[in-house]
This record gives C-alpha cells, structure tokens and sequence, in this order.
C-alpha cells in the first residue's frame, strides 16, 4: 500500500514539474500563423516584430530607408543601382526624379520623359529588383482609337 501511495505522489510530482516548469508561462505573447496572439494576461505590451517570415521583418525594419527596394524574394537593390541600370537601358528620352518602389512586384519605377511622347500616357522605367532587367511601362489612360 505504501508503495501504491509513493508511486501517485511520484506521478503527481511529475505532472506538476512538467507542467509548471517545461510547459512554459501561461501570461505571454505567442507567435501563431505570423500574429502575436494574447495567451492569459500578458505583462508587456504586444511585441511589434519577430513573428512572421524573415522577409517581413526585413521589409518592416527597412520601411524608414526609401533608398531601398525589397522583391518578394527577398533580394532588395538601392535606388542608386536601379538608377544606374535605368540610365544605361531606359534609352530614347529623359528620366525624371520621381521614383518609387513596388515591393509586390519587387520593382523601381523611375518617371521617364520619352523622347516620342504618347498622349494620355505617363512613362516610367521600371527596374526588376530580382534580375536588372528593365521596361518601359507606358501607364495610359484614356480610351484607344478604334475599340480594343
């Protein structure tokens, strides 16, 4: 009988320490589907990164710096460099100072004054961050002669 007795104080021991010292605290911030999640009352406020993809840390601790451009897969390029490439390929007209990242699309757009100007259109040149590679997007509006 006393051995039956020491066996469940030994097995209520057990549970208690895994419980209480490997389950962890029950007032804590938790990372889940990259969301902090409250889990019982936590103490301090709900931390603003570390949970979520690398990438989106990245992006987020670079959201200050406007020189640079992060793709979606993760490769990023300055300003300066997309610049230079646009300089080099974007030929036929004049790059104008307006310029912008796309992060969804992982490209800089760059404002181009064609030298064969298209009316109702606002060229850019556009610099994929993950190649160098570079188009011209013509960004009309308006309806075309003639239907589609």
């Amino acid at each position: 009988m006393k051995k039956v007795a020491v066996l469940g104080l030994v097995i209520v021991f057990l549970i208690l320490f895994i419980r209480f010292f490997l389950g962890g605290a029950e007032d804590e911030w938790i990372c889940e589907y990259g969301r902090w999640v409250k889990h019982g009352n936590p103490s301090s406020p709900m931390p603003n990164s570390g949970c979520g993809s690398a990438l989106v840390d990245k992006v987020e601790e670079n959201l200050t710096d406007s020189s640079l451009c992060y793709s979606p897969n993760g490769n990023k390029m300055t300003y300066e460099d997309a610049y230079k490439i646009a300089v080099e390929k974007c030929v036929n007209g004049t790059l104008q100072e307006n310029h912008f990242c796309n992060s969804g699309t992982g490209t800089w757009w760059i404002d181009f004054a064609p030298d064969e100007a298209k009316e109702g259109c606002n060229p850019a040149c556009v610099i994929f961050v993950d190649s160098g590679e570079t188009e011209i997007n013509w960004r009309c509006t308006g309806l075309r002669e003639g239907g589609m």
